[in-house]
C-alpha cells in the first residue's frame, strides 16, 4: 500500500460523506469530510496540515465545486492540492470544461460501496504530477 494520504472530502449528502469517508479510512487513509464549502476554505486556511488531494462535489448548495475548485486554483498555498471533482451525474461535454477550470480528475460516483472503494483507491494511486484525467 502506498503511504497513507490526508483527504478532503466535500459533499452536502450525508450518506455519501459516511460511505465515502469509510471506503477512505478502510484503505488506510485519513478524511476530513465537509458539508458545505464555507467550512472546508475556512479549514484549508486554519489547520496547520494541508490535505494531500481534495475530492468536491460539483453540485452544491452556496459553494459548488466547480466555485471551491476557482477559489482553490487561484490560491498560490493551495493550487498545487490536486482536486477531483466527482458527481453521480455529468454530462460528457462538460468534462473538458471541468478539467480546463482546473480539476486534475472527473470521478463519477460508484453506485455500490465496492465499487466505491476501488474507484477511491485508484484515484489515490495516480501521480498527480503527470496526470489528467475522468472516469
Amino acid at each position: 500500500m502506498k503511504t497513507p494520504q490526508f483527504i478532503y472530502y466535500l459533499d452536502d449528502d450525508t450518506d455519501d460523506l459516511h460511505f465515502f469517508s469509510e471506503a477512505v479510512e478502510t484503505l488506510g487513509h485519513s478524511i476530513k469530510p465537509f458539508v458545505n464549502g464555507n467550512l472546508m476554505l475556512r479549514a484549508l486556511e486554519k489547520e496547520k496540515e494541508l490535505p494531500d488531494i481534495i475530492f468536491l462535489d460539483i453540485i452544491m448548495p452556496v459553494f459548488n465545486g466547480e466555485q471551491i475548485l476557482d477559489i482553490i486554483r487561484k490560491s498560490p498555498q493551495w493550487n498545487h492540492i490536486p482536486v477531483v471533482l466527482i458527481t453521480g451525474v455529468y454530462p460528457k461535454s462538460a468534462v473538458g470544461k471541468y478539467l480546463e477550470s482546473g480539476a486534475n480528475y472527473l470521478m463519477k460516483k460508484p453506485a455500490e460501496v465496492t465499487d466505491l472503494r476501488s474507484t477511491i483507491e485508484h484515484v489515490l494511486a495516480i501521480d498527480w504530477a503527470h496526470f489528467r484525467a475522468y472516469s
